[in-house]
């Protein structure tokens, strides 16, 4: 009988443990200054900055839907910190949807990287609703376009997508003046054909592939317009510089207009890459 008693105590005291220790509260390893060291399960960067205002920038290890364990860079100054910057391989984890949907809360918000294509050396700009636009949220896919229009180079079937006015919106004609706010900046313009365009993508390009040549012929959107004025609105990163690995940057396209802009960074000529940064 006391055999049977201890049998049953211990197979209700393993349950209970299996129901207070979820995988999402396992304790994970997270990478601080280079160092890593034991701490709670956090679920994003955002959280972390909640629960350690004294959190550093780095590579962390967050864990997403109560299991899934992901490498990711923690801004953690920049534009009030807590930003998520997103890995290239997510795009092709098959919960990648699931993971972008809980960490993406600040609809109005996003940190872009720049890499400089000759310093060692990063450029950042706060991406914010357009003053006309205050209201409208932004919109991010995971190899997907939907409300929006497709990049040009969804051929590379990959990609992380930042819609910033749906298309239903953007065409409309007294919705003429389009853009958005980059590190309190407006970069706007006028959309001359009601062409709905209003995107950035950011491509891993898994497979190397060569980006397409369109607008290749007119290049004038590399001198003026909506992804020139951007690129000139970003600020450095310094004292010191502090550089992300290779693994958060990205192939990008902007896509606006109607007259906005069309490019590429691959046509950049001070930088080559960005980041995305969510929280």
């Amino acid at each position: 009988m006391k055999m049977r008693f201890l049998g049953v105590f211990i197979a209700a005291v393993i349950v209970e443990y299996a129901h207070s220790s979820p995988g999402c509260e396992n304790i994970n390893k997270l990478a601080v200054n280079g160092i890593y060291i034991n701490t709670p399960s956090w679920k994003s960067c955002a959280e972390i900055k909640n629960n350690n205002k004294e959190a550093v920038s780095g590579v962390y290890t967050i864990e997403t839907g109560c299991g899934t364990k992901l490498e990711v860079y923690c801004e953690m100054t920049l534009g009030g910190g807590g930003f998520t910057f997103l890995p290239r391989g997510l795009t092709r984890m098959k919960d990648a949807k699931q993971i972008v949907d809980s960490l993406f809360t600040d609809k109005k918000n996003v940190l872009l990287k720049l890499m400089h294509r000759t310093q060692k050396q990063e450029y950042y700009t706060l991406i914010q609703p357009h003053p006309s636009w205050r209201n409208q949220d932004f919109g991010l896919r995971v190899n997907d376009f939907s409300d929006y229009t497709i990049p040009k180079n969804n051929f590379m079937k990959d990609y992380f997508f930042l819609g910033i006015i749906p298309k239903h919106l953007a065409a409309k004609p007294q919705n003429r003046l389009q853009g958005f706010v980059s590190n309190h900046r407006t970069i706007q313009f006028s959309n001359c054909d009601r062409n709905p365009n209003s995107l950035f993508a950011f491509l891993p390009n898994h497979n190397q592939q060569t980006p397409l040549g369109y607008h290749s012929g007119n290049l004038v959107y590399e001198r003026s317009g909506v992804a020139f004025d951007w690129r000139k609105s970003a600020k450095p990163i310094h004292n010191p510089p502090r550089t992300m690995p290779n693994e958060f940057f990205f192939l990008t396209e902007l896509h606006f207009g109607g007259c906005g802009t069309y490019s590429s960074s691959d046509r950049w000529r001070s930088f080559q890459a960005t980041a995305i940064g969510i929280r």
